[in-house]
């Protein structure tokens, strides 16, 4: 691509970002940090805040904030489990609720970008998203910080993302009942 197509991508990009956190600031009242810090929790229950702190790009005291705010919203929970020193954290139903809102309010703002594409065109932009997204090689916390707004269910089971990380050879981190795509 020459350098004037690195422009639209980048517009575009940015106007997806820009619509996205106003829908999910609109359908949840929180701010887009706030709603990833519920999603990746959400798809990984028992987390730890140092888990969950590289992830958010956020410092271990930044994070600790934020979920004071979460939890005392109630939203989210910790719990410090016999023989662990850290804390392991979990949503809550009602934080459930938000991230149901917070993503179906995210995917309708992005697909009112695509409206005016014919069915051919919105598959085969798709596709080439996909391939991009494939060809980046993330280690999983990078790519657990790349899908931390999306519905990870919704990839299942074909997450792009997860087409970076096949070569971690880390431990399977999948949680029983609630399987990410990219078993993160």
């Amino acid at each position: 691509m020459h350098k004037y197509g690195t422009n639209p991508l980048s517009a575009l990009a940015l106007l997806i970002g820009d619509l996205g956190n106003a829908a999910v600031r609109a359908a949840t009242g929180l701010s887009p940090q706030e709603m990833a810090a519920l999603v990746l929790v959400r798809n990984r229950p028992g987390c730890s805040v140092s888990w969950l702190h590289e992830r958010l790009g956020l410092t271990q005291s930044g994070a600790v904030r934020l979920l004071d705010r979460l939890q005392g919203d109630g939203l989210v929970t910790r719990s410090r489990t016999a023989g662990r020193r850290e804390v392991s954290l979990a949503i809550t139903p009602s934080g459930e609720a938000l991230v149901g809102r917070s993503t179906s309010a995210r995917s309708q703002a992005i697909e009112s970008l695509l409206d005016g594409l014919p069915a051919a065109d919105r598959d085969r932009l798709t596709g080439l998203i996909e391939r991009v997204l494939s060809l980046r090689g993330l280690p999983r916390d990078e790519g657990d910080a790349a899908c931390r707004l999306c519905d990870w269910p919704a990839c299942v089971p074909d997450c792009p993302v997860e087409e970076t990380d096949r070569g971690d050879s880390r431990a399977d981190t999948r949680t029983p009942g609630r399987p990410h795509p990219a078993g993160r």
